[in-house]
């Protein structure tokens, strides 16, 4: 299970993230989904025990997988290498490193450079690294940003995989509603800070005008 209660944390004299309440449990996948910069990045850190919250507390159940907006890797080394490299960080066995190079889809580029690698290319090194010992839960933010419109196919495939097939708990940030509405059972929205709604997909038949009305609302308030 992912869960946060009462996350508030503050950046100087401004609130990025107020009083903010859900959970994830196994085997779903839940959308986090509100504009740019409404608090989904800072509330995903909170999370993972990577910022500290000024009020309530975060919690994730067993092992996690991360994927950060700006992933990062080292350049220098390898596809391959750099897996292995973080397969022994995490404690996980290398002999995993397969598996995830080629459900990830870059099993083609194990031997190619970091630094060589396109935005999109390293997005999905990214996603590989986040699968390395099968964890309980995942936290990923904008998964799909960067890649062409045949990976997104594979990666929102890949990750609906995670919760039916592996019974993880999955937390995915984004800004596109398609990307809601074609992975995701539920819906948490975020709009200046706040959670201004939750629901289940099904009960949503129009997304896009119940999340522009929310949007429009929180910012006139």
């Amino acid at each position: 299970m992912i869960r946060a209660s009462g996350l508030t944390r503050r950046f100087g004299g401004r609130e990025a993230v107020r009083d903010v309440t859900f959970a994830v449990e196994p085997g779903e996948v839940v959308g986090f989904l509100g504009p740019n910069g409404a608090g989904k990045s800072t509330t995903m850190r909170l999370l993972l025990d990577l910022l500290r919250p000024h009020g309530g507390d975060a919690a994730v159940d067993g092992s996690v997988g991360y994927l950060p907006e700006q992933f990062a890797a080292y350049d220098a080394l390898g596809v391959r290498s750099y897996l292995h490299f973080m397969a022994r960080m995490k404690g996980v066995g290398t002999d995993d490193v397969p598996r995830v190079l080629e459900a990830a889809g870059v099993a083609d580029l194990a031997r190619r450079p970091v630094a060589r690698l396109s935005k999109g290319q390293r997005q999905r090194v990214g996603m590989a690294q986040a699968l390395l010992g099968r964890p309980a839960a995942y936290v990923l933010d904008e998964p799909t940003q960067g890649l062409d419109p045949k990976q997104v196919v594979d990666t929102r495939r890949l990750i609906r995989s995670l919760a039916t097939d592996d019974g993880a708990a999955v937390l995915l940030s984004t800004h596109l509603l398609a990307e809601v509405a074609a992975m995701c059972d539920r819906v948490v929205v975020i709009v200046r800070g706040r959670i201004v709604a939750e629901d289940r997909t099904t009960d949503l038949p129009d997304l896009e005008a119940k999340f522009l009305r929310l949007v429009g609302e929180s910012e006139l308030a």
